[in-house]
């Protein structure tokens, strides 16, 4: 049986993976392979919070802590980001110095790290264990089920 908790790590996992190769090409100066990298990475994102904003969320809508607020909160800024970055890799690809302009953009891409670094641990200390206590165990095993399916979906044959 997997718990909520395994089958958000996996996400999660899945999201720190395709942002660092992302980030390794984009300093590589790879730009071909960074726009498919930071797509990637988009799709993994977006899905992440269209899931959870559909299936877990509302699960928690009636607790008194504010951790359904601050992890919604995380959702805004993490989509709000989002176009920050494009732009920014744009800049950069398109810069007559695009090394100086990588520099010059870095804290964008490093605050996209810090929010999801800041996410991960209030899902995995503050959300997923609580539901994983407070939901029935069969209920349990059918989110995770569906959320691994949901991310199993993104893979590329």
């Amino acid at each position: 049986m997997s718990t909520l908790s395994e089958a958000n790590q996996r996400w999660h996992s899945q999201l720190d993976t395709s942002y660092q190769a992302f980030l390794e090409s984009l300093t590589a100066l790879e730009f071909g392979l960074s726009r498919k990298q930071w797509s990637t990475f988009r799709q993994y994102l977006s899905a992440h919070i269209d899931f959870e904003q559909a299936n877990i969320e509302p699960l928690a809508s009636n607790w008194e802590s504010n951790t359904l607020k601050l992890i919604q909160s995380d959702h805004v800024i993490l989509n709000r980001l989002l176009p920050r970055l494009d732009k920014a890799f744009t800049q950069i690809e398109q810069a007559d110095a695009p090394r100086t302009e990588l520099v010059r953009q870095l804290d964008t891409f490093i605050k996209m790290r810090n929010v999801l670094e800041h996410h991960d641990l209030r899902e995995m200390e503050n959300l997923y264990p609580l539901l994983d206590e407070q939901l029935d165990s069969d209920r349990v095993e059918a989110l995770a089920a569906n959320m691994d399916q949901a991310r199993r979906a993104l893979e590329k044959p």
